[in-house]
């Protein structure tokens, strides 16, 4: 049966979290809506197309904001409390510091396995859903994997450079480095060119106009140069997709694990792999501690005033996603395995938030945390 006091504690601990959820979410999807407005306004994607990517998008989002929401959550409303003597209070009547921590354990369970379900279902759900859509996209416009003024490899083995796009089709100043064949790469410039799409059978085609091909074989002297008017480039999208990878569905543990294996631990991009399933039980435990350690955070910065919940909040997260990078680097200079490098951010937090609930149970403010006190 719930409690007064558990109530009273969760209605507190909800508003500034669904709230903290949002703007923080905002905050991280800002760049990629500029990115999903260049889609419609520079490349004529239709509306319905960039809002299903931005529903596919949420889920890897929501994995880093809910730990986030949790901490910020946990510290300010218990900051909110000790600065309006609620906690003082709250001892006289002989409630005890563990006592505080039940409706927060229940909230953090709840926010872990929320957090769980977002990295183990709700993200490869959506993964797979933007790959597909991606493809489908493509098919319709192949302008999307095109930008102009850059050198573009969407397509596996096949460099394209466009000078400018004056319209979604029309190309000028191209140049094509194509090396599918690797015994006798060619390149292929124009000076202009008309980008066409066959949805029906997956193909694209570059209709390059007064341009030249440079072609020659590696072994022997054969070289070759043709001076176009019109020239045909055909690609089907199907083979020609960056790395080659039609599949669409998010590589299991298992075929995680195999790749790993397979490349004697060397296989850098399988190790990110790796390293992301792992994060998924990593940022889950992070909700629970964020939402644990918050507690004597909110406590101990209460006594400093409202402001001090948002510094420590914004400190500890700042400080576990540097520690999150520190793990990614070691994975990088193979000094730890995917399995350890996750969770060296909670071999700092954990013993972090043991020590602050001891200190708090028995009514002891560790003095690096009171800087500003106004409290005797």
């Amino acid at each position: 049966m719930i409690r007064i006091l558990d109530r009273y504690i969760l209605k507190e601990l909800l508003i500034p979290f669904f709230f903290g959820i949002f703007i923080l979410t905002f905050l991280i999807l800002i760049h990629q809506l500029l990115r999903l407005m260049e889609l419609v306004i520079d490349k004529g994607v239709d509306l319905l197309s960039v809002g299903q990517i931005f529903l596919t998008l949420l889920p890897s989002f929501f994995l880093l904001t809910i730990p986030m929401a949790v901490l910020m959550s946990s510290v300010m409303t218990f900051n909110r409390l000790s600065n309006d003597n609620e906690i003082t209070a709250l001892k006289s009547a002989g409630v005890g510091f563990y006592r505080y921590l039940r409706p927060v354990l229940f909230f953090s369970v709840a926010a872990a396995l929320v957090t769980l379900f977002m990295g183990m279902i709700a993200q490869p759900w959506g993964g797979g859903s933007f790959k597909s859509l991606a493809m489908k996209i493509l098919k319709k416009r192949a302008s999307v994997g095109i930008e102009e003024g850059k050198f573009n490899g969407t397509f596996s083995d096949i460099m394209i450079y466009v000078e400018s796009m004056p319209t979604f089709t029309e190309m000028e100043g191209v140049f094509i480095y194509d090396v599918r064949d690797q015994n006798a790469p060619r390149i292929i410039v124009a000076k202009k060119g008309i980008l066409l799409n066959d949805p029906g059978t997956g193909a694209i085609e570059f209709h390059l106009l007064n341009g030249s091909l440079h072609a020659q074989r590696k072994e022997g002297a054969d070289y070759q140069h043709v001076v176009f008017a019109t020239y045909d480039l055909r690609l089907d999208l199907g083979s020609v997709l960056q790395g080659g990878n039609t599949n669409l569905e998010t590589p299991t543990y298992r075929e995680i694990k195999k790749n790993v294996e397979a490349s004697g631990g060397k296989d850098l991009r399988a190790l990110r792999l790796l390293s992301e399933f792992y994060k998924n039980f990593s940022f889950s435990l992070a909700s629970l501690v964020f939402g644990l350690v918050g507690v004597p955070l909110g406590i101990i910065s209460g006594r400093t005033g409202r402001l001090g919940g948002f510094t420590v909040g914004i400190g500890l997260i700042t400080l576990y996603y540097l520690l999150n990078t520190l793990g990614d680097y070691l994975i990088t200079i193979r000094f730890a395995t995917p399995f350890l490098a996750v969770w060296v951010p909670h071999f700092a937090l954990i013993p972090l938030t043991l020590y602050l609930m001891r200190a708090m149970a028995r009514e002891s403010y560790p003095k690096f945390l009171q800087l500003g006190n106004k409290r005797p």
